[in-house]
């Protein structure tokens, strides 16, 4: 750009003086170092399963307890990558995300070993953490609301329903708008109902929210307040089934709602284009290792 203006004034000043052109300078190129878009591609592990334009965003962070608050805010013009986390360094960013919005709230940060029967889901920004949120798979051993509310879920178990687990929500608060907030959760929702075959979600939730995960993604809660000590905060247990949420999504997804009607969060949610893209790059990844 600036070697065309240079070329546009150089022939104003030739036409006014009658100036013959002075010669092209030669081209020089200069040597630059890997920018930050090439260390985000480096950064790719392959394990996409949503992919589109990159969003810019400041990193400002919130837990999953203040979700609400992105309820009220405008959608941003942009896009996002959902990928799964199979490699450390992936596993790492999650939990650096998850330790971080914790201890800004004053909750503990649950350590051990990485569950086998956990498979984490991570939202990036050319490389960058927006947000994390993980599918417990239910097993003899149980799962991590077991915890606190086996009677409550093994309830659910004898009626013949099969369960798994929402959990470590995590999500970068200028970059969770409600498309990436749905987006976590469609991707969440195909895999443990559509490859793995569950019937219903168990989520830990701060009280103060209960109403909120029930009118934007119909989870109801199912088990009396109590205090979660791996986290060192209360928490009540909501559950949701999937035929509810495959529901909402059907009727809202990708759609724009009447004139003067509120938004729920299914209105963000994957169109069914790319919710089957979605569900084959997820199977492709998951089932076809």
């Amino acid at each position: 750009m600036k070697e065309a203006i240079r070329k546009v004034v150089g022939k104003l000043r030739r036409e006014r003086t009658g100036a013959a052109p002075a010669p092209a300078r030669p081209k020089q190129h200069k040597r630059r170092g890997p920018s930050t878009r090439s260390k985000a591609r480096a950064y790719v592990t392959g394990q996409t399963v949503f992919d589109d334009r990159p969003l810019r965003f400041r990193s400002l962070t919130l837990i999953e307890a203040d979700y609400p608050s992105l309820m009220g805010s405008p959608t941003i013009v942009g896009a996002f990558k959902i990928r799964v986390a199979k490699r450390a360094h992936a596993h790492r960013d999650a939990f650096d995300l998850v330790e971080k919005k914790y201890t800004g709230r004053g909750y503990a940060v649950p350590v051990g070993k990485r569950l086998p029967r956990l498979l984490t889901f991570i939202a990036y920004d050319e490389g960058q953490i927006v947000g994390t949120v993980g599918v417990g798979i239910d097993s003899a051993k149980g799962l991590s609301a077991d915890e606190l509310y086996r009677e409550d879920i093994d309830r659910l178990r004898a009626a013949g329903y099969r369960v798994c687990e929402f959990t470590r929500l995590a999500v970068d608060r200028t970059a969770a708008t409600k498309r990436v907030l749905a987006g976590l959760f469609h991707t969440a929702y195909l895999y443990a109902s559509k490859v793995c075959g569950y019937t219903h979600a168990v989520i830990e939730v701060n009280p103060r929210h209960v109403a909120f995960y029930g009118k934007e993604l119909g989870f109801n809660p199912i088990g009396l307040e109590r205090l979660n000590m791996r986290v060192k905060a209360p928490a009540v247990l909501l559950c949701a089934s999937f035929q509810s949420i495959a529901e909402g999504l059907a009727t809202y997804a990708g759609k724009h709602p009447a004139p003067g009607s509120k938004r729920v969060l299914f209105y963000y949610g994957f169109p069914p284009e790319e919710e089957r893209g979605v569900l084959k790059r997820l199977v492709e990844l998951v089932v076809g290792k």
